[in-house]
């Protein structure tokens, strides 16, 4: 009997303990230059319902005089000056919501929070146990979302990010290209405790924006990242060009009989395209890699001659460009060259036999004049037998300068009357 007053006493502290209860995670994590929102839902008992009310969060483990004073619902003046004009609350003390939010965080906001109620009958609770902050470097993101780009059509770009703080709202731009216009709507959408933050930037894209780039940047008061896309523009086939190691003049080859030649054909687009090579409407040969085919032909004979044709085609479109290949019998090659060659061989022969006519004629003009001289007592006949001629075959030039002024006179190739003209005359 002595015992039961004890009994009850603690049954009703125990529900009275039940009612003055707060539901906070123990640990909380934020990136500096975010927001941070420490989660916060309290209950208390049901006669202080009406009762008038505030809040208070502390940055610290527990009460204790001079704790820094995060937020004050009555008395923003209480407020550490770190904190203020920081700290709010996301929701409604008469709802029961007591969360936190922290704006701009700073690596010195990191360590414990608790939150107290205060209510004008002069009832206070603190709820226990604090929550603790962790503050991190930014990191986060924003993330592109791209549909398929393709040429001529209007598509939109999406850029988003995601935060579960109600804080300071974060500016998304756009980083384009002055030759990439586009528009730009701003939005945000509520899933959850999630907010997601939009940016659609529309363009109508062409080829030439292939490879450049887009960038989407999210910006806060003192930090911001940003993500970049490459346009992958996806377009027809475009700038078809046939090239060859022999000389094409008007899409048109000549090759010889017998000698090989190759045809190379390459174009623009995206995705890449099928291309092949046709000849009297038959496929020769076929590629569906990086945009190019190559066509050999060895050995070529007059069955090959023709048009070539090389086309181009993905799923946007196709394009198509041609050749012609004339083929030049080796016969008639061979023919025309042997016929320059003996032009030119009776050429040589009929020159040098006319030029042996003339100067054999001067040796026998030669002659004549040294029997002159000999009569003429220009010489005795003793030195003439010192210095006798020698058969005509043996003795041209030798003789020559010691009676050059015998012969000075006389031209040696007088009976020799032929010009150029007639030397060649029946080449």
């Amino acid at each position: 009997m002595i015992r039961k007053p004890y009994f009850l006493l603690s049954l009703l502290q125990a529900v009275l303990s039940q009612e003055w209860k707060a539901d906070t995670p123990r640990d909380v994590r934020a990136q500096k230059g975010l927001c941070a929102l420490i989660p916060c839902h309290y209950s208390y008992p049901s006669n202080l319902a009406n009762k008038h009310r505030d809040g208070v969060w502390f940055n610290t483990e527990e009460v204790r005089p001079w704790a820094p004073l995060a937020f004050h619902s009555k008395d923003h003046g209480h407020e550490s000056d770190r904190f203020r004009h920081r700290t709010g609350l996301s929701g409604d003390l008469k709802d029961g919501d007591c969360s936190l939010i922290i704006n701009n965080i700073t690596a010195e906001d990191a360590g414990p929070y608790f939150f107290r109620v205060e209510f004008d009958n002069g009832e206070n609770f603190n709820y226990y146990p604090a929550t603790q902050l962790h503050v991190s470097d930014f990191t986060d993101k924003p993330t592109i979302f791209a549909p398929e780009i393709i040429e001529g059509k209007s598509c939109n770009i999406t850029c988003t990010f995601n935060t579960t703080c109600r804080g300071t709202a974060p500016d998304l731009t756009w980083d384009n290209p002055t030759d990439v216009p586009g528009s730009v709507s701003n939005s945000v959408t509520q899933h959850g405790g999630t907010l997601t933050y939009s940016s659609v930037l529309t363009l109508v894209p062409s080829p030439k924006h292939y490879g450049q780039t887009l960038t989407c940047r999210v910006s806060f008061p003192s930090v911001s990242s940003q993500r970049t896309l490459a346009l992958t523009v996806q377009y027809a086939p475009r700038n078809l060009s046939i090239t060859s190691l022999d000389m094409i003049k008007d899409s048109s080859i000549s090759i010889t009989e017998g000698n090989s030649t190759a045809l190379h054909c390459s174009v623009e687009s995206f995705p890449a395209s099928n291309l092949r090579w046709e000849h009297l409407g038959v496929t020769v040969n076929r590629s569906s890699s990086n945009n190019e085919v190559r066509l050999e032909l060895p050995h070529v004979t007059s069955r090959v001659a023709g048009e070539y044709r090389c086309v181009a085609e993905n799923e946007h479109g196709a394009v198509e460009s041609s050749i012609t290949i004339t083929v030049e019998r080796r016969e008639t090659h061979e023919w025309k060259g042997a016929l320059l060659g003996v032009g030119i061989t009776l050429s040589g022969t009929l020159a040098g036999f006319l030029i042996y006519i003339c100067v054999r004629k001067g040796r026998n003009t030669g002659k004549g004049h040294s029997a002159q001289a000999v009569r003429a007592g220009i010489y005795s006949p003793h030195e003439q037998s010192d210095k006798p001629w020698k058969d005509e075959e043996e003795t041209l030039g030798i003789e020559t300068d010691r009676y050059r002024n015998v012969f000075q006179a006389d031209n040696i190739y007088e009976n020799c009357n032929l010009d150029e003209d007639s030397i060649y005359a029946n080449v």
